[in-house]
C-alpha cells in the first residue's frame, strides 16, 4: 500500500508543472464601483464598498 501511495505522489509531482502552465488568473469585479479583484474562492461574493453582487470579468 505504501508503494502505491509513493507512486501516486511521484506521478502528481511530475505532472504538477503542466498544471501550473495551464492556470490563468481570473478576475471578478463590481459593475457599480468598477473595482476588480483576483478570484481566490469558488464564490464571487459581494462588493465591500456598495454591496452589489460581484461578477466574473471576461479576459
Amino acid at each position: 500500500m505504501f508503494e502505491s501511495i509513493v507512486q501516486a505522489s511521484e506521478a502528481h509531482r511530475q505532472s504538477a508543472h503542466e498544471v501550473v502552465r495551464s492556470l490563468r488568473m481570473a478576475l471578478k469585479g463590481c459593475p457599480e464601483c468598477r473595482t476588480t479583484q483576483m478570484i481566490a474562492s469558488p464564490s464571487l461574493g459581494i462588493c465591500d464598498d456598495c454591496g452589489v453582487d460581484l461578477v466574473a470579468l471576461p479576459r
